[in-house]
């Protein structure tokens, strides 16, 4: 019975890894429109990569993959995050530590930065901005009467 176990016990070597574009610099976007994000990551190990863990700084980018992300030996994967730009107005810039068997540390740093603006016609505040795009907000207690706001427009 000890032999079964103990054949069982494998560790999990480090990969290394090449990110052609770390830091990447985006194109102004206008708010309230999807933003979506590519890293793309090469294993350049004889080892499977295993992204177990991905952590943003800010709850507006949700990663689009399942974890965890295998990438196989001397293979390229991708990393997708979706960037909700509604709450947010000018310059932003947002890191991505993603979590697996990298060779040195246990973590890769991705980063990307853009100018998220405002749309032409006029800045709307949270309460229309609530009203426009209600899946942004369910999460946000009602501050105000709707009923009365949608009768003054």
């Amino acid at each position: 019975m000890v032999l079964v176990f103990a054949s069982c016990n494998k560790r999990l070597k480090p990969a290394t890894v090449l990110v052609a574009n770390p830091v990447q610099h985006l194109n102004p976007v206008p708010q309230g429109e999807p933003l979506k994000i590519l890293f793309e990551i090469e294993n350049t190990s004889n080892n499977p990569l295993f992204i177990q863990e991905i952590q943003t700084t800010c709850g507006c980018i949700v990663p689009k993959n399942e974890l965890p992300i295998v990438i196989l030996p001397h293979r390229i994967g991708t990393v997708h995050l979706a960037y909700n730009t509604i709450k947010n107005t000018g310059y932003v810039d947002h890191f991505v530590y993603c979590y697996g068997n990298f060779e040195g540390d246990n973590h890769i740093e991705l980063e990307f930065d853009t100018n998220v603006v405002p749309r032409a016609d006029y800045i709307r505040d949270y309460e229309q901005l609530s009203i426009e795009h209600p899946e942004s907000f369910k999460k946000v207690p009602s501050l105000f009467d709707e009923e009365r706001y949608k009768k003054t427009k």
